[in-house]
């Protein structure tokens, strides 16, 4: 069985499991056409030769990822062993070398030399192995290289493009359903999977401000490499690494240090968060505390919790928590999110929520956040960042706050727990 499962995972794939674009990513220019121009070389039988006129891609500067995808589109233009079809008639490629390609007809078909047809450009289906970092932050630059091509080999049109990193969800399935104890058959589960054509795999180094990328773009079929990418680039900025990782705060076994802590005094009343390791929701021994005073005069003030990890969210749905208070209140959630090419321009994105005096959930899907009304005004009177276009990047969270404010209750004091803080997908 465990052969069986290796050659299952050298070449198969779900389709069930390829890849969206992230909403926020913006659409890459078609990087081919679906047909390409051909010249008739020789027609023997049902055997036709082509000389094809190959595309010129079009250059991107100081686009890396952009280069990469062109690049792997170009090398895979035709694969030997997959099906297409000339001027409608079905066809399958038998052999190609640089930009000539031997076909085999369904039928026999004579076409004279000299003769000018299109070739279709078939659709093929492409695997992404998580790439190897050998040096620099492994899991951010890993997953944002591979989320990046992603988008761009989906937007070229030209693939069905999969994570290779579901294969092991997808193998527990089935050596679970080669266990007897369930009660899907093996055929049924084997028949869910589909051959790659295409693998794209391959090595990261960061050397200073640049990054090594090597890479190689293998047909599944042949295993010949199609395509080696070698380049010295700054594929990524240090300060656009953010922390992909789910965001979990159990708070029973401490905190990490990105979220502050201490008492801090305002214009109007105080407020200082603790750890307390006294209480927690669930049966839990462990929260974040607030104790807080909201003055009897009518000013703008709050009192939260706050986390200046740089994030990425672009994986989860939402933030789910626990909370409660010593009194009736509503409740806030903020995050804040800047612009790609301008960090300095900021968006304040709010969700409210009500709190109890008994541990309640809270569940905020990102969809559901409003953009801060006066966000803009603030931030231009106090000269501090640029107000944002007020678009929502999950991909760009700068920090993250929950707490309470006078704006939005009476004026007094009380304590406030929050436990059990997480990223849901």
């Amino acid at each position: 069985m465990g052969s069986f499962l290796m050659i299952l995972f050298l070449s198969v794939i779900l389709l069930s499991t390829s890849c969206a674009a992230p909403k926020s990513a913006r659409p890459a220019e078609q990087t081919s056409p679906l047909f390409i121009d051909g010249t008739v070389q020789t027609t023997v039988g049902n055997e036709l030769v082509l000389a094809l006129k190959l595309p010129e891609l079009k250059k991107v500067p100081d686009s890396p990822l952009h280069d990469i995808a062109q690049h792997v589109v170009q090398k895979s233009l035709f694969l030997e062993g997959i099906k297409t079809e000339i001027d409608g008639v079905p066809a399958i490629i038998k052999e190609v070398r640089g930009n000539v390609v031997s076909l085999l007809l369904e039928k026999p078909i004579i076409y004279p030399a000299g003769t000018a047809l299109k070739l279709r450009i078939p659709k093929k289906i492409i695997a992404i192995m998580d790439f190897e970092v050998i040096r620099g932050p492994e899991k951010e630059v890993s997953r944002m290289t591979l989320e990046g091509l992603t988008s761009l080999l989906i937007d070229s049109g030209q693939f069905v493009v999969v994570e290779r990193s579901k294969l092991k969800t997808v193998l527990s399935e089935l050596e679970l359903s080669q266990s007897g104890l369930t009660k899907e058959t093996n055929e049924k589960v084997v028949g869910k999977f589909l051959m790659a054509d295409l693998i794209l795999t391959g090595t990261l180094s960061e050397m200073g401000s640049n990054w090594d990328i090597n890479l190689r773009l293998v047909d599944v079929r042949t295993g010949q490499a199609l395509a080696a990418i070698a380049m010295q680039t700054p594929l990524i900025k240090r300060s656009d690494v953010r922390d992909t990782s789910p965001l979990l705060g159990d708070f029973e076994k401490g905190m990490d240090p990105s979220w502050s802590l201490g008492y801090r005094k305002l214009d109007r009343g105080f407020y200082s968060v603790s750890l307390d390791r006294s209480i927690g929701p669930e049966n839990m021994k462990g929260s974040l505390k607030i104790d807080f005073e909201f003055p009897a005069e009518k000013q703008r003030t709050y009192a939260r919790i706050r986390n200046d990890q740089r994030r990425d969210f672009s994986f989860y749905s939402g933030i789910e928590f626990y909370i409660k208070a010593t009194l009736p209140l509503v409740g806030t959630l903020n995050l804040v999110t800047s612009n790609p090419n301008d960090p300095n321009k900021i968006d304040y994105w709010v969700g409210h929520f009500e709190i109890e005096t008994e541990w309640k959930k809270i569940e905020l899907p990102f969809n559901k956040l409003i953009v801060g009304t006066d966000w803009a005004q603030r931030t231009t009177a106090q000269g501090m960042q640029k107000p944002g276009d007020q678009v929502f990047r999950p991909n760009r969270v700068e920090a993250m706050a929950i707490g309470v404010w006078s704006t939005r209750n009476p004026p007094c004091q009380g304590t406030i727990w929050i436990g059990n803080l997480r990223s849901y997908k």
